[in-house]
């Protein structure tokens, strides 16, 4: 995909003759296939979060519903030891089951929003989420696993997968624009013969008796130092 600018600009800087100077500016705005595959993937990732993601105690739940009644519960202690009786007899393992399932998130949500602003910016977040959270519902079901991850475990995968794919493409992740500038410069001398013709400068200075300014093309005698129209030094 690539978006093309083209900035035509005439100003007169020379003096006291029609001599004009021309610009010439070209933009490319290229945004490359790595980018879109990021963005892609970085909407999947935070998609995927508030998507069924585990059977988690007593139904299916998102891992932003997990995450929200954690810390919505963290300074309530009898709920808290409920929840995490529920969650495993051990208090220990049950806290970080709940721990890394809060860190997932984070990361997930992080890694999504990187990769859409940035590119390449979830490659790393996005799958670090995944790997938090697959370990956690590892802890939490053991071999069981399968028959306990929902769409959103799959659907979590596959933007990180996406994101990794999108950040390996395109190692150079600082050229997302690409800025052309075609400077053209013309100067026309008094008599109409402008520097940019088939004659060139060289053969112009070596006229006998005389000399060009090469600011303003105005024919000065050979022993002159400075240029009798506008000043320039030749």
């Amino acid at each position: 995909m690539k978006l093309i600018i083209l900035i035509y600009q005439e100003n007169n800087r020379t003096k006291g003759t029609n001599g004009k100077v021309y610009k010439i500016e070209i933009k490319v705005i290229c945004m490359d296939k790595s980018r879109i595959i990021s963005l892609f993937g970085g909407i999947i990732l935070i998609v995927a979060a508030f998507l069924p993601f585990f059977y988690f105690i007593d139904g299916w739940y998102s891992i932003f519903e997990i995450t929200y009644a954690v810390l919505m519960n963290f300074t309530n202690n009898s709920v808290m030891q409920n929840f995490l009786l529920q969650v495993n007899p051990s208090y220990g393992m049950a806290a970080m089951i709940l721990a890394l399932i809060v860190a997932g998130f984070l990361l997930l949500t992080i890694g999504g929003l990187l990769a859409i602003f940035k590119k390449a910016g979830g490659s790393i977040a996005g799958p670090g989420g995944m790997i938090v959270l697959t370990i956690a519902g590892f802890l939490y079901a053991g071999s069981m696993l399968l028959g306990f991850i929902g769409i959103g475990f799959y659907l979590g995968w596959l933007g990180a997968i996406i994101c990794i794919i999108g950040g390996a493409i395109s190692p150079d992740k600082d050229k997302s624009k690409i800025n052309v500038s075609v400077n053209q410069q013309q100067n026309v001398t008094t008599t109409g013969t402008p520097l940019g013709s088939n004659q060139s400068s060289e053969n112009l200075k070596s006229s006998s008796g005389t000399k060009f300014c090469n600011q303003c093309g105005y024919q000065n005698k050979k022993d002159t130092s400075f240029c009798v129209n506008c000043g320039n030094k030749i």
